[in-house]
């Protein structure tokens, strides 16, 4: 009987190592929330699981593409080198510690017409050809990637803080960008950032198709021909 009591004891005290360990296994296992995954409902959620080298991103906080922070690009209260600097991180572009800039992970459209991160605003405020084309040009390539639905961000976003667009006697080249950039931003926060790049891909494969589908209905901008991918 005392034998017989013995291992019933041994028995249980297995199995209730065996129903504790396979308890920390499913805690370990689960899925982490991440609460930038809820800051807006509107855009996908993104795959927690995806190497950190395969997601878009992943080194800009949400923080950065808040709506109070990106006003602060419209209301000029950054200055040029700090929005080009959030942008080309944005694109994918990596700063050294030398300070110069790394275009392996930029966005492949991107990287292989701006080798360098593209000044996207103007820094110099001098608006000669031969100095303020190269700026124009990268500026408007910026833009033309945003999709119509997203043409709108500005006034979708930042007018519940008080932004209204600037006045036509008001608008100077520098402004103009400004708020183009920051229209991109827009776009990227809520359909690219930190969202699986192979799933993004697939998307734009997906939209390519519709494109070749509609033929000559499709819009001049905003399409995957236009698109940073």
């Amino acid at each position: 009987t005392m034998a017989m009591a013995t291992a019933a004891a041994s028995l249980l005290l297995a199995l209730t190592a065996a129903s504790a360990h396979s308890a920390l296994l499913r805690r370990a296992c689960a899925p982490r929330a991440q609460p930038w995954i809820l800051r807006s409902p509107a855009r996908a959620a993104p795959l927690a699981c995806a190497p950190a080298d395969d997601v878009v991103g992943a080194d800009v906080a949400p923080e950065e593409l808040s709506n109070e922070a990106l006003v602060r690009i419209v209301r000029l209260e950054t200055t040029d080198e700090e929005t080009n600097e959030l942008a080309w991180r944005c694109l994918g572009y990596t700063k050294r510690e030398d300070g110069t800039w790394d275009a392996s992970k930029a966005f492949a459209k991107f990287r292989e017409k701006y080798p360098q991160p593209p000044d996207l605003v103007g820094v110099t405020r001098v608006y000669s050809k031969e100095v303020d084309e190269p700026v124009l040009r990268a500026n408007q390539a910026l833009h033309r990637s945003i999709p119509m639905a997203y043409k709108q961000s500005l006034k979708t976003y930042l007018k519940p803080l008080g932004f209204t667009g600037f006045k036509l006697a008001d608008l100077t080249p520098n402004k103009t960008r400004r708020a183009q950039v920051t229209n991109w931003l827009l776009y990227y926060r809520e359909a690219l950032h930190r969202r699986s790049l192979a799933d993004l891909k697939r998307e734009r494969d997906q939209r390519r198709a519709g494109e070749e589908a509609a033929g000559e209905k499709v819009s001049p901008t905003g399409t995957t021909k236009q698109s940073v991918l």
